[in-house]
């Protein structure tokens, strides 16, 4: 089984943004923040945004140079 840091690379590089329910689901992390301070530790380029929805902030992370929205 790979790690959960090296499953969020991969998406990352994808082109993917992942959010904390995402993390979740798909690489089973509940501490999403950890892993990416854990990427940005390695050099890994990650940016941050935060979308409202509802009267809740979701954050989402994703490779620099790769968000399309």
């Amino acid at each position: 089984m790979e790690s959960q840091t090296k499953q969020l690379k991969e998406i990352l590089n994808r082109g993917s943004h992942i959010s904390q329910l995402d993390a979740l689901r798909w690489v089973k992390s509940m501490r999403l923040a950890a892993r990416i301070y854990d990427l940005k530790q390695e050099g890994f380029p990650i940016e941050t945004y935060r979308r409202k929805q509802d009267d809740k902030y979701i954050t989402y992370y994703y490779k620099s140079g790769n968000l399309d929205d």
